[in-house]
């Protein structure tokens, strides 16, 4: 191997001779290798006229070339997980497979040919116009997405942060071949783009590889083009105000900031996080908005808040939103968050501070754990300048102090920076001169880290080999406890506690107040109070519960040092409860605004009608959790307190018996003497609903098919086969790849534990004017299974899907943990997925063929569709 450029905490900069940067970050214990290939090219980059361009060859290059004509038919085959993503100062390929040498030599080979020669067509380009003219519409659908596109266009109003990265469907229209190949050869470079290997993979190899493919890859000479124009400073308030016909008012406000680079992006983050509940997501993720003390509850009423702030290239934002009940008007509510935001800087104390920078840096260390997320998180930093800018921004974090979050809150968070937004001249500015693009140190001489983080385990992706590392065990009470004992990278341990509801508690159990109580029992409050009754346990780890079909569930995540404190922890918060009303009548809030903001959506509104077939509306569930009452929530624990059945399962390196001791006693505490009583098989007549939302763009087709095939049933590995071949061969041609009805969809075929059935569902969104359409081709998906017979070769590829799929449950120990919690939960082992798949790779053709005849039957299912279904009436009907 050369010697690297640079080496920082066991990651590993090599550059080729033209120019092409090459990051490495090796673990030889985890399974998969993820693949990203970054360009230093987005939105930003857009010449005017074609907005949306760079999103739009983001999709094209999946296209195909001359080597590798069918590039789906390619991830399929070789067990990848493919993604790609565009935004303002980059775009981005991840691919995410086992970590063999036939998948690292194929991945390289297959990026390096469709970067330098993709084959595009005339054809091809019409058809992938439908797919991202409905991913744009179905951006619009949400009032929130509308109000963030047009302020952030008033915000910038010359530079093009302010035009959306989905574009807009006039350019898109006129988008033309050789518009997309110029765009292409002018940014994608190899001097232009870095490639990060991750994970399972020899760098030797990895490297010869990339020589090999990407070494010969040079472009003519070219003059850079101009970059992006630079708005002037801000004169004064700016105001933006949007109407439709849907979804709840909301006030809205951004604020200009220093771009990411900068120094003062980690005090300008840091204000933020302790603005919030939580550390917010690094570009576009939302989180909770921390001063909802400071909003009036009789303004806010059954709204919500949050915020997101973005540290791009040549500027920064951050924006904060709030909803409010239906009948209100917005303008109080922004009232009140310039209020609370303009004036939380004189109140901010050093241990909000210091409580903001744990969080932040916890988030970064949780990232530098999961070598997947960090190769994908390194986009960001790459666009900014440099990929060292992240352990750069990690140092500026921890040494932030109050005195720099309050003098960067003064120099960006005021009136003539800002710019407000609703959903339904001033004197002497001040001008906030935003910072020419930062432009990272050229040297990084002395900028040396030896990596601290342990590295884990290898242990094979087959289900015997993982089960010979189990230890489950079985009480006389009926707990079942299930650990895996294995090193992991960073000696991090993952568990989960179910406790689940047999059928003859379910019924009687507030279903509202089961709904609040898991986030409830893991509260702020409750967690605090556990922390005090167990000494020293402050930041060892993260404790979140969640409500699970059949009842709740605790997930734990620490490093082994602490795990044992952890499991304290568990104990005291499952002693009593130690939640507060004010915490309840928060969560209650949240959950209503939640579920009504769902409800006049399509994709919610028709899958939540699907799940509550025989039980209540969603209006009567609305009505339901809004006459909760503090006394609801504690007659639920207590109910709960001895009528539940619990499972324990843990991933990680521990001692078996050390942790069966200190989980027993909440597991005692909560457990039934009655034997579980399984759920009845579900009794649903074929039907088809029809939910009118005036004025969506766009709409939802939903669908069950509930057949009497069952885990157990001699049917079920045939079904299983014939349900996929469906899926990759009759379905997914016929309403996106052909013809590009339809941008997200999702499909699943799962036994319905307890019973002897099983359940298809199926998912998919369009253009509300062509709902009719996408019906009408997933019904000929089901009809041609039983006009068509199924070759060998779709057989064969179904065989394969399978397997790999298999095989992912194994890829990382997040996926164990959910693996172990289900075979768990459903009295199996990871001998009965083993026998599963060979029962799949023995299933003969004419067993899968009846099976697709006998039991894939459209004329069976369940529909529900939501949209503005007005426009798609039949007039043949």
């Amino acid at each position: 191997m050369p010697e690297p450029a640079c080496e920082i905490e066991g990651i590993s900069e090599y550059q080729l001779d033209n120019g092409l940067k090459v990051l490495f970050v090796p673990d030889s214990s985890i399974p998969t290798l993820t693949v990203n290939i970054i360009i230093r090219a987005g939105s930003r980059h857009e010449p005017y006229g074609q907005k949306g361009i760079a999103h739009l060859l983001e999709h094209m290059m999946f296209k195909g070339t001359v080597a590798f004509p069918d590039v789906r038919n390619v991830i399929r085959r070789n067990g990848w997980s493919m993604q790609a993503s565009t935004w303002n100062d980059f775009t981005n390929y991840e691919s995410t497979m086992p970590g063999t040498r036939e998948n690292l030599e194929k991945i390289i080979h297959f990026e390096a040919d469709r970067f330098a020669n993709l084959r595009l067509t005339p054809s091809q380009l019409t058809e992938e116009l439908k797919i991202v003219l409905n991913e744009n519409s179905n951006a619009k659908a949400s009032p929130e997405n509308v109000l963030t596109e047009q302020m952030i266009s008033v915000a910038f109003p010359w530079h093009n942060y302010g035009r959306a990265t989905i574009g807009n469907q006039g350019d898109l229209s006129k988008m033309t071949v050789d518009s997309l190949e110029a765009f292409r050869r002018t940014y994608y470079r190899a001097d232009n783009a870095t490639i990060v290997l991750a994970g399972r993979f020899e760098p030797q190899l990895a490297l010869d590889s990339i020589q090999t493919h990407f070494g010969g890859l040079k472009y003519p000479e070219r003059v850079p083009p101009i970059e992006s124009t630079i708005d002037p400073p801000q004169t004064g308030e700016r105001r933006i105000t949007v109407r439709g016909m849907t979804g709840k008012p909301v006030a809205a406000l951004l604020y200009h900031g220093p771009a990411g680079a900068h120094e003062d992006f980690a005090a300008f983050e840091i204000f933020l996080s302790a603005l919030m509940d939580t550390t917010p997501g690094y570009l576009w993720a939302q989180e909770r908005f921390r001063s909802a003390a400071l909003v009036s509850p009789d303004i806010l009423g059954d709204g919500q808040l949050w915020g997101r702030i973005s540290g791009l290239k040549q500027r920064g934002f951050v924006e904060l939103y709030g909803t409010m009940p239906t009948d209100s008007a917005p303008e109080p509510l922004l009232n009140e968050l310039v209020a609370a935001t303009e004036h939380f800087a004189e109140n901010v104390t050093r241990e909000q501070v210091r409580s903001a920078k744990r969080r932040v840096l916890a988030r970064m260390q949780s990232q530098l754990l999961d070598l997947r997320s960090f190769a994908v998180e390194l986009r960001y930093w790459e666009s900014l300048g440099n990929w060292r800018l992240y352990f750069l921004h990690r140092d500026r974090v921890k040494n932030v102090r109050v005195e720099d979050v309050q003098r960067v809150a003064k120099r960006y968070l005021h009136r003539d920076n800002r710019t407000e937004g609703l959903y339904f001249a001033s004197s002497e500015p001040v001008l906030t001169t935003i910072q020419e693009p930062h432009v990272p140190p050229e040297s990084f001489d002395g900028f040396h880290r030896e990596s601290t983080i342990s590295v884990g385990e290898w242990i094979e992706p087959d289900p015997l080999a993982v089960e010979s590392r189990v230890s489950r065990r079985s009480f006389p009470n009926g707990v079942k406890v299930a650990l895996l004992q294995k090193r992991t990278r960073g000696s991090m341990v993952h568990a989960r506690l179910t406790f689940r509801l047999d059928s003859t508690v379910m019924p009687v159990v507030n279903a509202g107040a089961l709904l609040l109580l898991p986030k409830l029992i893991t509260s702020t409050n409750a967690k605090a109070a556990a922390r005090l009754r167990v000494p020293g346990s402050v930041g060892l780890g993260t404790t979140f519960g969640s409500r699970t079909v059949d009842g709740l569930s605790i997930t734990i995540r620490s490093e082994k040092e602490h795990f044992l404190l952890m499991l304290e922890r568990l104990d005291h918060l499952l002693s009593g409860p130690c939640f507060t009303q004010d915490e309840f009548e928060t969560l209650k809030r949240t959950n209503v605004a939640s579920l009504e903001r769902r409800s006049r959506l399509p994709y919610p509104l028709a899958d939540e009608h699907l799940r509550r077939s025989g039980a209540k509306s969603l209006q009567e569930e609305l009505d339901s959790l809004k006459s909760i009452r503090f006394a609801d929530i504690l007659d639920c624990y207590q109910q709960l307190t001895g009528s539940v059945h619990g499972d324990f399962v843990a991933v990680g390196d521990f001692e078996p018996e050390t942790v069966i001791a200190k989980v027993a006693p909440p597991l005692d505490r909560w457990q039934s003497e009655r034997e579980f009583q399984p759920p009845a098989s579900y009794q649903v007549e074929s039907e088809s609903t029809e939910l009118q939302i005036d004025g969506s763009p766009s709409a939802c087709f939903a669908g069950d098919l509930y057949v009497q095939v069952g885990r157990d049933h001699p049917d079920y590995v045939a079904l299983l086969v014939a349900h996929r071949v469906w899926m990759l061969r009759r379905l997914i041609p016929r309403i996106s790849q052909d013809v590009g009805l339809s941008y997200y969809y999702s499909n699943s075929l799962q036994p319905l534990p307890g019973t002897n059935q099983s359940r298809v569902s199926l998912r998919a969104t369009c253009d509300s004017v062509r709902l009719l359409e996408l019906k009408r081709a997933i019904a000929d998906s089901f009809y041609s299974l039983h006009s068509t017979e199924i070759t060998v070769d779709e057989l064969s590829l179904a065989k394969e899907h399978l397997a790999n799929s298999a095989r992912m449950k194994f890829w990382s120990d997040k996926s164990l943990l959910s693996s172990l919690a289900e075979t768990t939960s459903e009295d199996r082992s990871f001998i009965d997925e083993s026998n599963l798949m060979r029962r799949i790779n023995e299933v003969g053709l004419a067993d899968v063929q009846q099976a697709g005849k006998n039991y894939l039957n459209f004329d069976q299912m369940v529909i529900a569709v939501a949209g503005d279904v007005a426009l798609t009436a039949d007039p043949d009907q």
